[in-house]
This record gives C-alpha cells, structure tokens and sequence, in this order.
C-alpha cells in the first residue's frame, strides 16, 4: 500500500498516510490497547479513506503497560523515618520519569517524581510511626498519556524501640521498670526494655533487690547524666535511646592481717583500726564491737566528665592499727579499693622477742616464769625452758619491761623493741644471796679473827714494863 500518491488530492493523501501509519504501528506493537485520538472529516462531509461510521476517521496509538516495584526495608523501629524505594518502568524495562504517590493504611502522606532511571525513594517520616505493628503500604502511578498506571502493595513492619538503660558504676542487679515490663541489668550494668509505642511512661529503679543480712552489695543513687537528680523519672519515649545513671557503690569486706613474714595474725589482738579514704567522711573505725565484715565499704562512685558519667574508684588508707596500745602500721603506707566479698590484707609490723636468762653471778642459765609487760600496762607470763630461754611472738614495737619470778632480786628490765631481737636477762637468785653472804661471812670471820689477834698483841705489848728487855 502507497502512502505517497501524487494524483490523489491533497486532503486525501494526509488522511491515506495517517491511516497506513496506524496500521503499520498496530502490527510492530503486536495488537497493544488502542485509545481514540480523535476525528476528521473528509471535504464536503464525506468519509475518506480510513474513515469511520459517520465520515469520522479513528486513529489510534498504543497505551503501554508500567511497572512499578517498591522496596520496603526491615528492621525499622519506632521513632525513625522510612525510606520506600519505588522504580517505575515499562514492561520492557524503560525507566520513567513520572510521579507517583505512597499511601500508608489508605492515607495517601506522600507523592513525588521519579528520576531519569525510574526511581525515588519516598520518606514515611517518624511521626506517622509511633507504634510497634505492622503498616499497609500502597504506591500508585495513575498512569499517563500512552502509559498505563500501575500499583504496587507492602507490608511495612515497624518493631519496637530499646530503651537501654546503663549504670555507672556497671552493677549487675539493678531493676528497671516502665509500665508492666522490666528488666534487669547483667555483669555489664546493661539492663534493655522494648518499648512498642510512643509517648511517656515512668520509669522506677530498685536499686537494691537483696536487703538481706547477708546482702554484698549495696546502691544509692547519684544522679542520671541528662541532669534528672531522682532515681525514678518520666521518660519521653520517641524511638530507641539509652539512659545513664549515675551509683555510688558499696560493698562488704574482710581485712586479714598478717606478720612481716606473711603468717597471719589473729584478728582478735587488734584493739582498734582506722581506715580513711582522705576526704575524713568516709572514715571507717573498727574494735571488738564492730568488725570489717559488719561496715559498708563504699569501692566506686559515678562522676560526669564531659558528655559522659565515668567511674571513680574509692581507695582505703591503713590510718593506724593499735595492739596492745602501740600502732603496728605505718599511717597511710597501705592502700586498697574495695570489691565485693573482697579481703584487704594488711601487713602489721610485729616483732619476736627472745630471753635469755643468765645467773648474774655464775652466768648459768636460770628457770622460772618470766613476765612481760606491754606498752598499755598488760602483763603476761611464760615459762621459761631449761635451757633459760624463751620466745614471744607478735609484739608490737615499743618499751617492755622483763622480770623472772622466782629469784632473790629481779627489777624489771626496760627493752625498747623496733625489730625481731634477743635480750639477755641477768638475775640474783638465792644461790647468788647465799654465796655472797656465806662470802660475807667468812670474811667477816676472818676480819674478826685477825682484830681479834691484833688486839691480844697490843694489849701484851701494853703490860710489859718500860725499859725492860727480853733476851
């Protein structure tokens, strides 16, 4: 079929050449939809080549079929904006530039054109997604001229919002609750509470489940690092978020002592000790009625530095620690931070102190029960062995005083004690008395005796005439 025929007039030819184009058009689309784009009329009213019923010529062009596919994500939580991805394109892949609209549960929210390559990405924002369910998504293209509309559904799934809740220090233990639902935190100091929908709840703390005598551990609250000063609070809820609070932390303990050469020391010769952290209120003093096991130990506390809760351990120092009315620490020497169950050891300077007891005359070695008197006035006693020597252990340092019982004359001997020693003591026993009186004795005899002898000498020397001789 020509569509270019000169001899045919002018009208006819435009009308035969449109005709033969729609034909051709039809058979390389492969029988597409139609659509009618008007009509026209041959001159003088009748129909020309081409033409309908009632002289009207029908031309027509195809409507080609779309495609449109979205991309809903996963894993979106409350509180967070959406992103749909939507591509349009033809049936044979062309993309196109069109606009297109997004309805969430039959509420069109958004609509915008895609690009050169067929895509947008429409944004469902935050706050048309303040709960934990499941969202009906629709995407329309409402079609154009030669291009068919297209709809594409989804099923945006939208979980629940963690508010995570961290303790500094880190204490496992501690109770959070908003609304019904609670949780507790791990060795971390992390406790996390799903959250299905947006708005305020109260938040409650229970710091200290376990308040049993027997309890290790004991919280108190310092402050949360958004500036709230109470333990329990309103929090406003609008996605997923983190809250910090701020413990002081205390914990129960034990103190061992031990000597200088790390053999332990019964705790019941400690008359007093006194530990200090430096700031003079946290100081902790114990004797016979109150025992390292009976106080708190507070070991760390939360500080803000910056942007962030940080913390602070607690250290301990050794003030003093009295036996027998003498400090056997050095003050401030011995340092510990507290943990739970924990035993601070603490090294006492105590000495031994050896007595050797000597016969002040003869040097032998001397029995009996020889007696101790410490720095505070105690006295005690312990027989001597039969070699005359003798052992104390665990003397603070200090001035002692020594006797030995029973022996004619023995004065306390004063012994200063600064470090593990031997001592001699020298004593007068009864022998020695009895020696030196029998020694006194006969020397008194014999002074007599010679007095004795002189006198007679002086009294003959006396009667003999004056100027007699003897032959």
């Amino acid at each position: 079929m020509s569509t270019s025929n000169p001899t045919l007039p002018r009208r006819e030819r435009i009308l035969s050449f449109t005709a033969a184009f729609s034909i051709l058009w039809a058979i390389a689309t492969a029988a597409a939809p139609a659509v009618s784009l008007g009509a026209a009329t041959t001159p003088g009213g009748s129909n020309g080549p081409g033409s309908g019923a009632g002289g009207k010529l029908l031309a027509t062009i195809p409507i080609l079929p779309t495609v449109l596919t979205i991309e809903v994500p996963s894993g979106s939580v409350i509180g967070s904006d959406v992103a749909v991805g939507v591509l349009l394109r033809t049936k044979s892949g062309v993309a196109l530039s069109e606009h297109v609209s997004l309805s969430l549960d039959g509420a069109q929210i958004r609509s915008d054109k895609t690009d050169t390559t067929g895509k947008v990405s429409l944004v469902i924002p935050a706050k048309d997604l303040i709960e934990a369910r499941a969202y009906a998504i629709q995407v329309v293209f409402a079609g154009a001229r030669g291009l068919a509309p297209a709809t594409a559904n989804g099923t945006l799934t939208v979980l629940s919002a963690a508010i995570q809740f961290d303790t500094v220090p880190a204490l496992a233990n501690i109770r959070f609750s908003l609304g019904t639902e609670s949780a507790v935190t791990g060795p971390d100091g992390v406790a996390a509470l799903p959250v299905p929908k947006a708005g305020a709840y109260q938040l409650t703390v229970d710091l200290n489940p376990d308040t049993s005598a027997t309890a290790t551990v004991k919280a108190s609250f310092v402050r949360w690092l958004d500036n709230v000063y109470t333990a329990n609070r309103t929090i406003n809820v609008t996605g997923p978020a983190t809250f910090t609070m701020g413990l002081r932390v205390a914990y129960r303990a034990s103190i061992r002592y031990v000597d200088l050469q790390n053999k332990p020391v019964d705790p019941a010769l400690v008359d007093q000790a006194q530990f200090s952290t430096g700031t003079g209120a946290d100081n902790i003093v114990l004797n016979s009625q109150v025992g390292a096991d009976q106080v708190w130990w507070e070991a760390a506390s939360a500080v803000r530095y910056s942007t962030q809760l940080q913390s602070s351990p607690v250290t301990y120092r050794a003030l003093s620690v009295k036996i027998h009315g003498a400090d056997v620490v050095n003050r401030g020497q011995q340092a510990w931070t507290p943990t739970e169950n924990g035993v601070w050891t603490i090294q006492l300077l105590l000495y031994s102190l050896t007595v050797q007891t000597r016969d002040a005359l003869f040097g032998t070695s001397v029995g009996g029960t020889l007696s101790l008197t410490y720095p505070d006035g105690l006295t005690i006693q312990q027989a001597v062995g039969g070699d005359g020597r003798v052992s104390f252990v665990n003397l603070p340092r200090g001035q002692y005083k020594l006797s030995l019982q029973p022996v004619a004359i023995s004065a306390p001997t004063p012994v200063a004690l600064s470090k593990a020693q031997e001592s001699t003591l020298r004593v007068v026993t009864y022998q020695d008395v009895g020696v030196v009186i029998g020694g006194l004795l006969i020397f008194g005899a014999i002074m007599v005796g010679r007095w004795v002898i002189l006198s007679r000498r002086l009294k003959r020397r006396a009667r003999r005439p004056v100027g007699v001789t003897t032959a």
